[in-house]
């Protein structure tokens, strides 16, 4: 039986889900039966203590069996903690699939919407629904890190400089949506991370070393602190020295570490909660460092992770050190250890030291991540919908884009209607037609595929060949009550922002829905030729939407400049549109014709 692409996927990921719930379960049933193990050994190596001083027992046999559960149990423990992780990534790894399946039914709600990013001033993410609900970034979206859906928005907000940029984003996001389970492993690590403990600017803060702390001096004068606190102990426990020795050495080296005490405090207050996060960066560099990669940007970005170091070890390095900090909010941990080994200095010492090693490194590396996981959003998008094709730069300057069977990535492939368009340099299309016959969103599937087509993205076509320029619309003007600002106003500096652009930008492709809503017929029509003629005179391709038929003349007056299409539709007794682009003007508007219906059948 032959699936349809999205039944396809949804297979594929319930297959994937299935063979991962198998190792979930096998994960689950070891954790239940590890705590019992570790109360068994825990138990078992007290009760030998106690039977080798209260029942008589051999004290040297006990002793043996008591060490050997001792270290059962900590293995036992660092088992359990192991199992712990891997059930959270297994039960992460489920929630990746489980979210894929819901893109597929055409439901976003587990991906972040991008709101925050929506800009009315932008040239054109406004209109072309680049952010927001069931939006562009909406439906791409899978980062998780801040800075990793900023790095998303800005692409998706962006035109890029080159054609050679598109192209490598090609072969970057080409590449990773054939990596399944590399792209799978890096989302289902990043579900660890939490956002509000991500930040690194506070380790990057901390600048200021103690030269003695982190000198050899410092650390000999350490050393010997330790031995003869340690070995005046051993002499005491031998009789050949009071207790009190001992005791006043061990409140010494209690009080060395209160000397930094305020460092220690602000650097734990402020990053020893985020070893967690720095733990799962490590665990994404593994990922990315076991994985191979041929395309020239996805390898770049592995070289700048690992090229001069060893970003993985400094990482995981610096988790161990930030956990050390986290846990010395245990007092007892923060005596026995401080009293014995001075920890707290070798704590700070080694801070200090992996400052010196890698300061200048992390945010790069962070940064690195980050534009990876923004790639694995866009490479997942594409694996999602494999009918999409990628585009072709086409090498002729003359045309803008050549579309055959494009269609609005946002619509089903069930209702979703294609249409073929060649858009030529310096050509403005004069779209007219009836009200919800498909200008709008014609206009929005033009748009739309050429932002995916710049970011290296497939396409909703059959064919899409383009060459690279900038792109402005003006679509959702509107009023202002708060600042004074009626819907005519806001045209006209809609308008005065158009032309400061096209005037300030290499060729741009402007989308017009509706030139001057906010007037009157005569005045609407003068104000709109006059406007459109003197967009002539800049570096300027134009689609223009409008109800206004006597526009479309412009063709008759400059035929080398100015293209008529339309969405035809028939006036019936039932509503029917086809949604089809043609060339010509259109005759039948239906505002009249649908009034008429509804008073017929409401009076």
């Amino acid at each position: 039986m032959n699936l349809s692409v999205e039944e396809g996927n949804r297979d594929y990921y319930k297959r994937k889900t299935d063979s991962n719930t198998t190792v979930l379960n096998g994960v689950k049933s070891r954790l239940r039966v590890i705590p019992y193990l570790k109360l068994l050994f825990f138990l078992t190596g007290a009760f030998l203590l106690i039977a080798a001083f209260q029942l008589g027992w051999d004290r040297t046999m006990c002793f043996m069996f008591s060490a050997f559960s001792c270290v059962i149990f900590f293995l036992l423990y660092k088992r359990d903690e192991f199992y712990l992780q891997k059930r959270a990534y297994y039960m992460a790894l489920n929630s990746v699939y489980a979210n894929e399946v819901s893109f597929l039914n055409g439901d976003y709600s587990p991906f972040d919407s991008g709101e925050r990013f929506i800009n009315k001033k932008h040239a054109y993410s406004y209109d072309l629904d680049v952010f927001g609900k069931n939006s562009i970034y909406h439906m791409i979206n899978r980062t998780v890190t801040q800075e990793a859906g900023s790095i998303l928005a800005e692409k998706l907000s962006s035109i890029p400089d080159s054609e050679e940029e598109i192209v490598a984003r090609q072969e970057s996001l080409t590449e990773l949506a054939r990596k399944d389970d590399f792209r799978h492993q890096f989302m289902a690590t990043c579900k660890g991370f939490d956002e509000e403990k991500n930040n690194y600017k506070s380790i990057t803060a901390n600048k200021n070393n103690n030269a003695l702390l982190t000198s050899k001096t410092g650390l000999i004068l350490i050393y010997i602190s330790i031995t003869i606190t340690l070995a005046s102990g051993l002499l005491a426990w031998l009789g050949y020295l009071p207790w009190s020795v001992p005791t006043l050495l061990l409140m010494i080296q209690l009080f060395f570490p209160m000397i930094f005490a305020k460092v220690l405090n602000k650097v734990g207050a402020d990053i020893g909660f985020v070893h967690k996060n720095t733990m799962i960066h490590a665990d994404l560099l593994k990922i990315v460092y076991n994985e191979t990669f041929d395309a020239a940007p996805n390898v770049t970005l592995k070289e700048e992770l690992f090229g001069a170091y060893n970003s993985r070890e400094a990482l995981k390095e610096l988790s161990i050190l930030l956990k050390k900090f986290d846990q010395r909010h245990n007092a007892y941990i923060l005596v026995l250890l401080n009293g014995f080994f001075l920890r707290d200095l070798f704590l700070l010492r080694q801070f200090y030291r992996w400052k010196d090693s890698y300061l200048h490194h992390i945010q790069s590396w962070i940064s690195a991540l980050a534009e990876m996981e923004a790639r694995v959003s866009q490479a997942t998008y594409m694996f999602n919908l494999p009918e999409c094709i990628q585009p072709v730069i086409t090498g002729r300057p003359d045309i803008l884009i050549d579309a055959s069977q494009l269609g609005h990535p946002f619509i089903s492939k069930e209702k979703r209607v294609d249409n073929d368009i060649l858009i030529r340099k310096k050509n403005f299309l004069i779209i007219t037609g009836a009200n919800m016959a498909g200008k709008s969103t014609f206009l929005r599937t033009i748009g739309a595929n050429y932002i995916l087509a710049v970011n290296g993205m497939n396409v909703c076509a059959s064919k899409f060949s383009f060459s690279l320029f900038n792109l402005f619309s003006s679509m959702r003007n509107t009023d202002d009550l708060s600042s004074g600002t009626s819907y005519f106003k806001a045209e006209l500096e809609r308008m005065r922002e158009l032309i400061r652009y096209c005037r300030s930008h290499n060729h741009t492709l402007i989308i017009l829905d509706e030139l001057l809503k906010g007037t009157n017929s005569r005045d609407k029509l003068n104000g709109s030729i006059l406007f459109l003629k003197k967009m002539t005179e800049l570096p300027v391709t134009g689609i223009i939407a409008t109800h206004d038929l006597e526009l479309a003349k412009l063709e008759n007056e400059l035929p080398d400049l100015f293209q008529n299409y339309c969405f035809e539709i028939p006036l019936s007794g039932e509503e029917e549109y086809s949604y089809k682009i043609q060339r010509g003007i259109s005759r039948n508007l239906n505002a009249t014709f649908l009034l008429q219906k509804i008073l017929s059948e409401e009076l």
